[in-house]
């Protein structure tokens, strides 16, 4: 745990220290005041330990990590136009504290410094390449997300891939690539991706439990959000295959706008249902076979258990599992 600290305080205090005030001033504060607003720095922080547990140095990851935090940020800027979401962390998003043009533009910029930290490093063809093939991947699951909107049926594997593309494979590549400029062989930087996408896998799942199931004082998150805005989660989809002909009916209907209740309403019997038709269970399932997954990944990697000691305890800090 204290290692994980150090590297994490470290990481801050080298974000604080570069140069985001430039001018034109409505070009940059935008970045600045998204990249870095606090958090938990979910990505860097797993391409710096990464990056550590194959003996590298901090000095070698600290830009990609920091490439990797701002072509992240770069995406919910844009995001957030897409979804007209006005808070973001608790805050107004960019688009909502300017304006539309603003953000994009914004968000167009901070993806080019993005690519610019990424070349400082002494592996930039890996690194950017890596980056490349990545941010393309998060495009794709967006577009899917949207699609989802507006397809009448979408299945648990296309939805699958929905969310391997729009949120694991980040994930993965920011282990990848912490492994590559760390100079890890080709096989252990792909058991290592791997374990970032199973890893990444999971947590979407377990978001979606917490959205119907969480205690909101703890995760900041209203209960049953996604339900209010239709989205066709696991928790959706799985009812739906475990659903009889009539629950389906119901539930299609609640969610297509057939039937029209009031919010809390409808959040009540969307979960009443689920409850009855135990899709928490069903999904945490799943949910636990993609961390099994992902702990056989971490295993497969050819260097001893000690080296692996903090990723391992960061993967399981964010999983709530380390309880």
């Amino acid at each position: 745990m204290e290692k994980i600290q150090q590297l994490k305080e470290r990481f801050d205090a080298f974000m604080n220290g570069v140069d985001f005030n430039r001018v034109p001033n409505a070009l940059y504060d935008p970045i600045a005041y998204t990249v870095l607003q606090k958090g938990k720095r979910l990505r860097p922080m797993l391409c710096l330990l990464a990056c550590d547990m194959f003996g590298g140095e901090f000095h070698e990851a600290k830009y990609p990590a920091l490439a990797l935090e701002t072509a992240h940020n770069f995406t919910l800027i844009h995001d957030d136009i897409m979804d007209q979401a006005p808070l973001r962390r608790g805050k107004e998003t960019v688009y909502k504290k300017w304006n539309t043009n603003q953000a994009i533009l914004s968000g167009d910029a901070a993806l080019v410094m993005a690519y610019d930290f990424a070349t400082r490093t002494h592996r930039p063809v890996e690194v950017v390449s890596l980056l490349n093939q990545v941010l393309l991947e998060i495009c794709e699951g967006q577009q899917y997300d949207m699609d989802f909107e507006t397809q009448t049926e979408v299945t648990i594997p296309e939805y699958l891939e929905m969310i391997r593309l729009k949120t694991a494979v980040l994930l993965a590549t920011s282990l990848q690539i912490g492994a590559v400029v760390a100079n890890a062989d080709e096989e252990d930087q792909k058991f290592l991706y791997d374990f970032g996408l199973a890893l990444g896998m999971a947590f979407q799942l377990q978001d979606d439990i917490l959205d119907c199931y969480s205690d909101v004082a703890v995760f900041g998150k209203v209960t049953g959000g996604d339900i209010v805005e239709n989205k066709k989660t696991m928790m959706y989809l799985k009812a739906l295959e475990l659903a009889s002909p009539e629950q389906r009916s119901r539930l299609s209907g609640l969610f297509s706008g057939a039937i029209v209740l009031n919010p809390q309403r409808k959040i009540d019997e969307v979960i009443a249902l689920y409850d009855e038709l135990c899709v928490k269970e069903a999904v945490e399932s799943q949910m636990t076979d993609y961390f099994h997954q992902a702990k056989v990944c971490l295993d497969a990697v050819k260097l001893p258990d000690d080296r692996k000691v903090h990723l391992r305890h960061y993967a399981d800090l964010l999983s709530g599992r380390d309880k």
